[in-house]
């Protein structure tokens, strides 16, 4: 078996070639790969970024393809289609992986034909150096970090791979559908939920959908992915999405992610609690503003 991996971007130069640059040394053999970069209408330096690296590194099979349609899900479905490998991965333009990243991938899959989709452990990387305050684990899906321990396991329930480090045998595409272009993140900020939505179906079907800590990046926090304002809208945008995704399935599917997210911002209150009692107040009133904004997005018609 061999793998593709699906690198999508958008005016990401900061971080791209430090992003190539970790597969530059990994383990697996090079002809047992290939890179695909999905350039997403990019305005900065990427495309002198990846005619530089191709013509650097002639020994890897790199790839750099255009995708007019704005949206990451438009994106990674062109990654699908142009990977020629049964196994896909995708990494994010800001996350580096570790030497023996892809040969783990392969491993895995190798030894387990009943598996389908994985996920392994993400580490943010934060630009100032340091964890914010607010950050507690009910909000690490906001700098995607992923560690539920050191041993292999099927994901909790109701939790997923994250897109930054997410695997999949490529005939799921075929039999389960590619990403919803009504979801997903759309330049800086936007809407999401289009992974969520393509695990849900697997895990319909009874897929396996395993977490193995030892597929592991290391993913790049920008500053500014830290501020209140940008959180709000983050929070915004998945709430539209779940709005959308769920309505798309059914009413009642639609009232039951209501009731979840009301539940959910009445345990955020309680939590915060918590926390207070502890003197941690950033904590607190983060966890609250997630879980509010949210529920106030769920009710937004669409994404401003």
């Amino acid at each position: 078996m061999k793998v593709s991996v699906i690198i999508c971007t958008y005016n990401r130069e900061k971080f791209l070639k430090s992003a190539l640059d970790s597969y530059k040394n990994q383990t697996l053999p090079s002809g047992d790969f290939e890179i695909i970069v999905v350039d997403n209408n990019s305005t900065d330096n990427t495309k002198t970024i990846m005619e530089n690296f191709i013509e650097e590194n002639p020994t890897l099979n790199v790839r750099y393809v255009f995708e007019e349609n704005q949206g990451l899900s438009f994106a990674r479905n062109r990654g699908i289609k142009e990977a020629a490998h049964e196994i896909i991965v995708f990494v994010d333009d800001d996350a580096e992986a570790e030497n023996n990243f892809l040969e783990n991938v392969k491993s895995h899959f190798e030894t387990d034909e009943n598996l389908i989709a994985a996920g392994g452990k993400v580490e943010p990387v934060f630009e100032s150096g340091k964890e914010p305050q607010w950050l507690s684990p009910f909000l690490w899906g906001l700098v995607t970090k992923i560690d539920y321990g050191n041993k292999a396991k099927p994901f909790p329930k109701n939790k997923y791979p994250v897109g930054c480090n997410m695997e999949f045998r490529k005939d799921v595409f075929n039999k389960f559908g590619m990403f919803d272009t009504q979801l997903g993140r759309k330049g800086r900020v936007g809407l999401a939920s289009e992974e969520k939505d393509i695990f849900e179906r697997l895990k319909a079907a009874g897929a396996k959908i395993m977490y193995f800590p030892d597929i592991s990046i290391r993913h790049h926090i920008d500053n500014y992915r830290l501020e209140k304002s940008y959180i709000i809208k983050l929070c915004y945008g998945i709430g539209i999405s779940e709005k959308i995704r769920t309505s798309k399935k059914s009413f009642i599917l639609y009232i039951f992610k209501l009731i979840e997210f009301i539940f959910k911002f009445i345990a955020s209150l309680v939590i915060a609690a918590g926390y207070i009692l502890k003197g941690e107040f950033e904590k607190a009133k983060y966890v609250v503003l997630f879980r509010y904004h949210i529920l106030k997005g769920f009710f937004k018609k669409e994404y401003e």
